[in-house]
């Protein structure tokens, strides 16, 4: 069983038995909530019959799924090399499932390019496809390729669902368990890596500078534009502090989501992205 994605087993696995499922998806909602891992499980039962967890090493299936395709981005972006690649996949009849699965994460790094080229695929999806597009937030994507996706939103899960995952999967104490699930803010992976990762610890207090007006802003960009591979990361974060009250943030929240995304642009000044993002902070 999957921690709190129940309902979707039950919704997928009966569009699945009545050969219903769409051959494309959008799963967006925050950060680290269990996109990515369900989309994983989905291409798993399609090949082999039942929703299980993936266990998955540097981001991707410890055991290899025969036919699914993961694109990431390569540097800041998915661009247009990656969508050819999906066309290709997909061009092909699968063998060991009745689809072939591509899961496009972080679907909001493709550049516009990009965007329109998986448009034309989605136009006219082979009929044994099914394309997955994974975002923080929806309205990244063009308005054109949004109406040809049917849309998936994953909520926050609940503190008590979180420490169970703790305490079972990680063998974390119990009390430790729920401090952690209280400071996970709803998202079952940002638990696990405040539990395991140091990099997750440090975004953590950074985060916690700014928003607290402790940290000066110019410092801060100064790091992200040495070390850019932190930029994603730090602002995911943020999104996710500040959606603890998405009506009082929600200026800052589209700020942050429309700079990341313009980021994944290579045209773009990045330092003023930043400095954009962070403004009304």
């Amino acid at each position: 069983m999957l921690i709190g994605q129940d309902n979707l087993e039950e919704i997928f696995g009966n569009l699945i038995k009545s050969n219903q499922l769409s051959h494309s998806y959008i799963f967006f909602g925050e950060p680290q909530v269990g996109k990515y891992s369900f989309a994983l499980s989905l291409a798993s039962c399609l090949e082999k019959g039942i929703f299980e967890k993936v266990e998955v090493e540097n981001e991707l299936p410890k055991h290899v799924l025969e036919e699914t395709l993961i694109v990431r981005p390569e540097g800041d972006s998915i661009g247009i090399d990656a969508i050819r690649d999906i066309k290709h996949f997909l061009s092909r009849k699968p063998v060991y499932s009745a689809h072939r699965v591509v899961i496009v994460d972080e679907a909001h790094t493709m550049t516009s390019q990009a965007q329109h080229a998986t448009l034309k695929i989605a136009e006219e999806p082979p009929p044994h496809s099914l394309l997955i597009l994974i975002t923080l937030n929806i309205d990244s994507l063009l308005t054109t390729l949004q109406s040809r996706f049917q849309r998936v939103y994953f909520p926050r899960l609940r503190t008590e669902e979180i420490a169970k995952l703790l305490e079972d999967d990680y063998k974390i104490d119990r009390s430790k368990a729920d401090t952690l699930a209280k400071l996970s803010l709803g998202r079952p992976g940002r638990a696990v890596s405040l539990a395991t990762n140091e990099e997750e610890k440090e975004r953590f207090k950074t985060a916690s500078s700014i928003l607290a007006k402790k940290t000066s802003k110019s410092d801060v960009i100064g790091e992200l534009l040495e070390n850019e591979d932190r930029i994603n990361p730090l602002f995911a974060e943020l999104i996710a502090r500040l959606a603890n009250d998405p009506i009082k943030n929600y200026d800052t929240l589209r700020s942050i989501t429309l700079r990341m995304s313009a980021m994944s642009q290579f045209s773009v000044n990045k330092r003023l992205q930043i400095e954009t993002a962070l403004w009304n902070i």
